[in-house]
């Protein structure tokens, strides 16, 4: 699992939908909350992240350590992200639960998150417990008391 999220994240900081939508089954199912439209296939998956990629800058990327049984896991993220256009910051946090096949490749990613535009706000004191956060590199560690 860990390789997985590793190989998500250096996808990420790349800016490179392929290297994501590899991490995917070819038949994969990606959702992001329960009302939104579900991408269907590696093609979807990558168009996403290009679209997704293409509204983004400068990540700032932190994940808790997953939790896992059998071909399931589940871990919180946290990113700032700065706009393209003029460097505006904005901060997402939010959740991800995964379910992967025999290959290690994502068959189905669900994720729900929460937003707030305009605010460059690192992970708080209480997420996750500090000692199992890892910090983007080259980041100034999170602010725990």
């Amino acid at each position: 699992m860990q390789g997985w999220i590793d190989r998500l994240e250096a996808g990420w900081r790349a800016r490179d939908p392929a290297a994501v939508a590899a991490l995917f089954a070819a038949d994969a199912c990606y959702r992001q909350g329960p009302f939104g439209t579900a991408h269907h296939g590696r093609a979807a998956i990558r168009a996403h992240w290009a679209a997704t990629l293409g509204r983004q800058r400068d990540p700032l990327i932190w994940f808790g350590d997953p939790v896992a049984a059998g071909h399931r896991a589940s871990l919180e993220w946290w990113c700032v992200l700065h706009d393209p256009s003029d460097g505006t910051p904005r901060t997402a946090a939010g959740c991800v639960t995964l379910w992967f096949d025999g290959d290690g490749l994502c068959t189905r990613f669900h994720e729900y998150w929460h937003g707030a535009p305009e605010t460059a706000a690192r992970p708080h004191g209480t997420w996750p417990h500090p000692a199992r956060t890892r910090a983007p590199a080259g980041a100034p560690p999170a602010d725990h008391p």
